[in-house]
C-alpha cells in the first residue's frame, strides 16, 4: 500500500487530478491539460491567497502575490527533499508530476522552469486586519488581469492604500455578484428570481 512515506507526490498528484475532474465539471477531454495555454492555482495559505501561475505556452511560472516580497510569508526556497520545500516549489512539483502523468508535451520545460515573482507597483507590506478578504480579491482581479510576459500586468489598483481600499470593497461585491448570478451556479436562477422582486 501506497503511503506518503513510500509515495508522497503520487498521493498529492492523485488528490490533484480528482480536483481537477472534479472542477472540470464532466469535461473530461480537458484534463490532459493539452489546450490550456495557462493554469491558474490558487493557493491559500495561513490565511492569505495567492497565486501560481503556470504559462505553458512561455514555458514560465509566476509568483503573483498582492503582498509583494517583503511583506509576504511566502518564500521561494526550493529544497531537494519535499517536506523542506515552500509551498510554491510543492506545487510546482506536484503540477509537473501530473503533466508527466498526462504526456503533456511541456512537462520537462516546465520542471526546469525558474519560479519568478511578478512585481507589482500595488503590492503592500503589511497584511491587512482581515487579511483573506483583501487576498482573495486581488488575487480573483490577478486571474482576470495576468496574461503572462505577453505585456505587463495592469489591474487598475491605485498604489495609495484609502483608494486601494475602496477598491478592493468595489471588487468584492462585484465579484459576489457575479458569483451568485453565474450560470454555474445551481442556485442563480433563483437568485434571479428573487432579485426581481426587490
Amino acid at each position: 500500500m501506497l503511503t506518503l512515506e513510500t509515495d508522497p507526490t503520487g498521493i498529492r498528484v492523485s488528490a490533484f487530478e480528482c480536483g481537477l475532474k472534479s472542477s472540470l465539471s464532466g469535461r473530461h477531454h480537458l484534463v490532459d491539460l493539452h489546450d490550456f495555454v495557462m493554469v491558474f492555482l490558487p493557493v491559500l495559505e495561513v490565511d492569505h491567497y495567492y497565486l501560481v501561475v503556470f504559462d505553458l505556452e512561455d514555458k514560465r511560472i509566476y509568483l503573483i502575490d498582492h503582498l509583494g516580497d517583503r511583506g509576504s510569508g511566502v518564500l521561494l526556497r526550493d529544497n531537494e527533499t519535499y517536506i523542506l520545500k515552500t509551498t510554491p516549489f510543492k506545487v510546482k512539483e506536484i503540477f509537473v508530476e501530473y503533466l508527466k502523468l498526462v504526456n503533456h508535451p511541456k512537462a520537462i520545460a516546465m520542471q526546469s522552469s525558474v519560479i519568478m515573482r511578478e512585481d507589482l507597483p500595488w503590492s503592500t507590506t503589511q497584511r491587512n486586519a482581515t487579511p483573506f478578504v483583501h487576498s482573495g480579491v486581488f488575487a480573483m482581479r490577478h486571474i482576470n488581469q495576468f496574461v503572462g510576459s505577453r505585456r505587463n500586468l495592469i489591474c487598475g489598483f491605485s498604489v495609495h492604500g484609502a483608494r486601494k481600499k475602496a477598491q478592493c470593497n468595489y471588487l468584492r461585491k462585484r465579484y459576489a455578484v457575479e458569483i451568485l448570478l453565474s450560470p454555474m451556479n445551481k442556485n442563480g436562477d433563483e437568485i434571479r428570481r428573487r432579485l426581481e422582486f426587490v
